[in-house]
């Protein structure tokens, strides 16, 4: 296969790696305290340069989270996120799941 049809693909030197996330919150956390989280989140997700795609409700939350740019997310990448929601106050129990293809993982 063509380098530009490898580029095009996000396949060989030019796959791009991402991860999930879960998590599960504190119980009766309120709008306040859940919009207080989903802030430090965002911080955390956005001081990595990173983008997270999925959603939640005050219970729990999931998603992706991949490079906000061309490139791949890093082990170092999960385990500052892991680490963030290991000491947030807010989360009850996460998942941080291992580095995937975010191109092709889902077909």
């Amino acid at each position: 296969m063509r380098r530009r049809l490898r580029k095009k693909l996000h396949v060989g030197e030019f796959i791009e790696l991402g991860f999930e996330v879960r998590a599960e919150l504190t119980p009766g956390l309120d709008d306040a305290g859940y919009d207080a989280f989903l802030d430090r989140l965002i911080d955390a997700i956005e001081t990595r340069r990173l983008a997270f795609g999925g959603g939640g409700r005050p219970e729990d939350f999931e998603g992706f989270v991949t490079q906000l740019e061309r490139g791949s997310a890093t082990e170092s990448d999960r385990s500052a996120l892991g680490a963030f929601l290991e000491g947030d106050p807010a989360v009850v129990r996460h998942e941080v799941g291992a580095l995937v293809d975010a191109w092709h993982s889902f077909e």
